[in-house]
């Protein structure tokens, strides 16, 4: 008998754990994580609308109007993007289901600040019930600039402000017009050039030169003989079975890590990788924060890394310049070129800045923080140094601004099924960054990435100053 009433104990307090651990489950779901599954893209109910509320604003840091509800004859809602597709990516859409900020900020849209006094004064009044707006930190100037210089060229433009990890454009092309996605929607799901896709934030490339700032923050930190090691650059240098060759098979002569970062030595970086080993530069690649999630907003892709401490020498001195199957986001290559000009202290990128109640007062402000630490800032100094060098006399001229001092890195990357893809990545001013940048044009025949990198920066830092 006893030993079946301790059966019977064991059996109430199993289920007791059991009931109490999944109250707590569901009480995490409502209280800590019921705004990610009200925006979450898998959410069913993104696709139906509540009518009885209309749906708050999107604006840009300026209080520009980029996404409103209008109410229609029967007394229901209509979501309208005034900017159209000049912020398609960023607003996203509202009709077949969501996208962009109108997913990523879904609960706060149709949330009611005051909920009471408003549902009162609906019945009372007869008062419209109203969600919050957001306030992106988006400048509209900034982000037409990008637009217009992309152009109809595939690609992305990618503003940060590197102190604080704010997004001050993120622009995308193929695009779609948000005010008519429903009627669209066949068309626009089906596209061979997948426009609904953010290739800003979605898009995964091989990152060419420009992962060459990498290479060389894991030679600064994990080989000695750095600062001294140079080597005779021919245009070509055999590895294993591999054979690396610089741009247009270019000798580049004698070349230490400032004058190869100028000219995109492929050669020297290929050798440097080669003395260092693949381990050194995968805990590189890992502390520049390439695995990490990166807590945007607005949905993300992960870069891709398959470089292992045991690679062959072939998958090492190919990843070491960009190639390889190393694949990284625009949003990442921008936070990058932005840890380098914040002593290596790599933001949290953000793009929604704070909550505005419909009765004017504001909310859940975002406050920057810290993602991780790349490298020391003596190390980004450095770094800062010789792409200062790239843009004043190496390949990334054509991204100089007048009278300011222009760091960057620029990058061509193969790509197996068409054209080069053309990268720049850089921040201005050198000597106190107020913007960072990253730009990918798809196919290099459309085009160089560098140009319009200068001409964003210089349109970013004339807005800012005003």
């Amino acid at each position: 008998m006893s030993n079946m009433k301790r059966s019977m104990r064991r059996v109430f307090w199993l289920l007791a754990l059991c009931f109490f651990l999944l109250l707590g489950y569901l009480g995490k779901l409502v209280l800590v994580e019921r705004e990610e599954i009200s925006g979450n893209a898998y959410n069913s109910r993104l696709r139906y609308a509540d009518d009885s509320i209309r749906r708050g604003d999107i604006l840009d840091r300026d209080g520009e109007l980029l996404a409103t509800s209008l109410l229609q004859e029967d007394g229901t809602y209509r979501r309208e993007y005034p900017r159209s597709r000049m912020a398609a990516h960023i607003t996203g859409y509202s009709s077949v289901g969501k996208s962009g900020t109108e997913a990523a900020e879904n609960f706060t849209l149709m949330a009611l600040h005051n909920e009471f006094l408003q549902r009162v004064s609906s019945i009372v009044r007869k008062t419209e019930l109203k969600g919050n707006s957001v306030a992106l930190t988006v400048d509209m100037e900034i982000q037409s600039v990008a637009g217009n210089l992309l152009g109809s060229a595939k690609g992305a433009v990618v503003v940060m402000e590197p102190s604080t990890g704010r997004v001050l454009a993120l622009q995308a092309y193929p695009d779609f017009n948000p005010n008519q996605v429903a009627n669209q929607w066949e068309t626009l799901r089906d596209h061979k050039d997948s426009p609904l896709v953010n290739r800003g934030t979605q898009g995964i490339y091989p990152p060419g030169s420009t992962f060459k700032t990498i290479t060389a923050l894991a030679a600064m930190e994990h080989y000695r003989g750095w600062e001294d090691f140079t080597i005779e650059c021919t245009g070509e240098m055999h590895f294993e079975d591999k054979v690396i060759h610089c741009y247009q098979d270019k000798a580049h002569g004698t070349v230490d890590m400032k004058a190869a970062m100028a000219v995109s030595c492929n050669c020297y970086f290929a050798a440097l990788a080669k003395e260092m080993g693949a381990g050194d530069l995968v805990k590189t690649m890992k502390q520049a924060g390439m695995q990490m999630p990166s807590h945007f907003e607005l949905e993300t892709s992960k870069n891709a890394i398959y470089l292992e401490k045991n690679a062959s020498e072939n998958e090492l001195v190919e990843t070491a310049i960009g190639q390889g199957r190393t694949g990284v986001t625009p949003l990442y290559m921008a936070m990058l070129a932005s840890a380098i000009a914040n002593e290596g202290l790599m933001m949290q990128p953000y793009i929604v800045d704070h909550v505005v109640y419909p009765d004017g007062g504001t909310g859940k402000e975002t406050i920057p923080n810290k993602l991780t630490e790349i490298c020391t800032a003596e190390q980004a100094a450095a770094l800062t140094d010789m792409m200062t060098e790239v843009v004043s006399s190496g390949t990334g001229t054509a991204a100089a601004v007048q009278g300011v001092t222009v760091a960057g890195k620029t990058g061509t990357a193969e790509n197996a099924t068409g054209n080069d893809h053309s990268w720049f990545i850089g921040f201005a001013p050198a000597e106190e960054p107020k913007v960072a940048v990253a730009v990918l044009l798809e196919n290099r025949n459309q085009g160089s990435a560098t140009p319009i990198a200068g001409k964003v920066i210089a349109a970013a830092l004339q807005e800012l100053e005003e």
